[in-house]
């Protein structure tokens, strides 16, 4: 059987503390761990904190990828819920973050249009989102996160 998310999971697992921090800027910029799959066993004093497991409620989701480009704003990852002490790796979750309205990328180059608002005009002319070939890359390159 597998693990069936709740919608408050999935919404707070999108949210700044958790998506966002894989993202090192992020993470630093408003004193945050960073989110990763494979910490730094041996951080010097003064690196980021790194975490690879989050909570929601009473549940546990190990981080198994992530996914950060600073040029697009893209930020995602990948969890499997932490069931019985071990990861449920038939229950992987990719979380996707919608852009930081607060990071560089997205801020207006003219001063009136965003990043944001710029892609979704270029997406309804036919055309994919920015964040789309980071996603795809994502995907390739961690294929067996998805395999159920």
């Amino acid at each position: 059987m597998t693990y069936q998310y709740t919608d408050k999971q999935l919404n707070t697992l999108n949210q700044g503390k958790n998506v966002y921090s894989v993202n090192a800027k992020y993470a630093e910029d408003n004193n945050k761990a960073l989110v990763t799959a494979y910490p730094n066993p041996n951080p010097a004093p003064d690196d980021l904190e790194e975490i690879n497991t989050l909570t929601v409620g009473d549940q546990q989701f190990q981080v198994i990828a992530t996914e950060s480009d600073p040029e697009t704003g893209s930020d995602g990852m990948a969890v499997a819920p932490i069931v019985n002490g071990v990861p449920d790796y038939s229950s992987v979750a990719v979380i996707a973050a919608g852009t930081d309205p607060e990071s560089e990328v997205n801020r207006p180059p003219l001063g009136f249009v965003s990043r944001d608002v710029a892609s979704a005009i270029e997406a309804r002319q036919g055309y994919l989102s920015p964040q789309y070939p980071v996603l795809d890359k994502f995907i390739q390159e961690n294929p067996n996160v998805f395999l159920v």
